[in-house]
């Protein structure tokens, strides 16, 4: 199945194509790496997920069918599972129909390059701060109509590694802000890791943790969710 995940509840959305010809060259070069799986490419790994302390392990194995591509290594058993990670699995393990394939990020058939998603999260506002490091201006809905309240208030950041390929993204909120007269977001850090290994034709995701608490209609709630991926493979179409 792809599991689609609503990439740290923004609804992310990526343009076809970015420019970054304006972009300092190191910065510009690692984008470029951005690289989309192939249709018909085949991918195993082990996806780590922790939310608030409470872990989850399973092994995705593209070989099999939608719904059947998943297998739970720890704990022993789904009923051991908490609430939230009990509502992940069932989600892992539900086929997906068109329509929900299409919204969101997807973690499984769809790979873990660095793709041309990530990559068009640095829009713009480029500022060097040294070290192979840039700070950037989000861009979280090229298609929207009307300005983003979201992206407004947030940052970003973005690391080169001394090989020049994106080693972290970082979105963040520097400091608290309402996006509506409704809610508060007090809190909100997202953070992706990549890493280039031997034999795969561009980076890939390494990991990706949100730090989220937020006010609304009188209650505040916090959610800290890690994502970690290892024993990775693939096998190019």
């Amino acid at each position: 199945m792809k599991w689609i995940l609503a990439a740290a509840v923004l609804g992310l959305s990526a343009p076809a194509f970015a420019d970054y010809s304006s972009f300092p060259q190191p910065l510009a070069q690692a984008l470029e790496l951005a690289q989309d799986s192939p249709e018909g490419a085949v991918w195993r790994f082990t996806f780590h997920i922790t939310i608030d302390g409470e872990e989850m392990t399973a092994r995705f194995d593209g070989t099999q069918p939608d719904g059947a591509d998943w297998t739970l290594l720890s704990p022993a058993s789904a009923d051991e599972l908490s609430d939230p990670l009990a509502e992940i699995w069932t989600d892992m393990n539900t086929v997906d129909d068109a329509e929900e394939a299409d919204d969101g990020v997807s973690i499984g058939a769809d790979g873990l390059f660095f793709d041309e998603d990530a990559a068009s999260m640095v829009s713009g506002g480029i500022e060097e701060l040294g070290d192979g490091r840039y700070a950037f201006r989000p861009n979280l809905d090229p298609d929207a109509e009307e300005p983003d309240p979201m992206a407004d208030n947030m940052t970003g950041e973005v690391a080169l590694s001394a090989n020049g390929y994106i080693n972290e993204l970082r979105i963040f909120a520097p400091e608290s802000f309402k996006p509506n007269a409704a809610a508060r977001v007090h809190t909100f850090e997202m953070r992706m890791t990549f890493d280039q290994l031997e034999g795969f034709p561009a980076p890939i995701m390494i990991s990706m943790a949100t730090d989220i608490e937020v006010s609304a209609l009188f209650q505040r709630q916090s959610q800290s969710l890690e994502f970690r991926f290892s024993d990775v493979e693939y096998t190019a179409p």
